[in-house]
């Protein structure tokens, strides 16, 4: 109590309710998807790859505050162009490819750069296909495996929608990785298998 100028009590003002705090605000869908295409296009753009893409955007839709957005996109232009909604064509209307080709040897490959074609042939030999640090051209991605009389290893980072489809014969295929949810800005990995006696393995770092 405060006493006026006439000598009586008053009741004391109520203090002003604190204003939220920006940052400690609730996000919407809207600004979810509004952080993952800004992800997405920074990743066609070469500026994050594709283990770095993957993680964030999973953090993007795990996110409850503003607060958690925010380091998503600090390294990040403000704006950035839109991820075509389909793969890059090259002159003469022929797709990109991409080749990873292995006679009676070894290789062990991490992928600076993934097209959307990609085919990794290996004949009497074995070959390791790294993807966690690829860069991506296009939101969907195709890697053809061909193996015959070896062994082939294709290392996924998270956060990206894989897609295996195929067979081995005489041989086997292991597939163990992360299921995601396809959602607006995941890219996606389809990646179609056909061997014969050898084994195909696909996992998730």
């Amino acid at each position: 109590m405060t006493e006026s100028p006439g000598g009586g009590l008053r009741p004391r003002p109520a203090a002003a309710a604190p204003a939220s705090e920006p940052k400690l605000l609730r996000v919407s869908d809207a600004e979810r998807e509004e952080v993952v295409s800004l992800l997405s296009a920074a990743c066609a753009e070469g500026r994050l790859t594709l283990e770095e893409m993957g993680g964030r955007v999973s953090a993007a839709y795990a996110a409850v505050t503003r607060a958690d957005l925010e380091p998503l996109t600090v390294d990040l232009p403000t704006t950035a162009s839109t991820l075509p909604a389909a793969a890059p064509v090259a002159a003469g209307g022929k797709t990109k490819k991409k080749r990873f080709v292995t006679v009676m040897g070894e290789l062990k490959r991490g992928v600076g750069r993934l097209t959307s074609e990609t085919a990794v042939v290996t004949v009497m030999g074995s070959s390791t296909i790294d993807l966690r640090n690829a860069l991506i051209e296009g939101p969907e991605i195709r890697l053809h495996m061909y193996l015959m009389m070896g062994e082939q290893v294709v290392i996924v980072p998270e956060g990206v929608d894989v897609e295996v489809s195929g067979f081995v014969f005489m041989g086997e295929k292991r597939v163990d990785v992360e299921e995601v949810r396809p959602r607006p800005g995941v890219p996606r990995l389809e990646i179609r298998v056909f061997g014969m006696m050898g084994e195909i393995r696909i996992h998730t770092a």
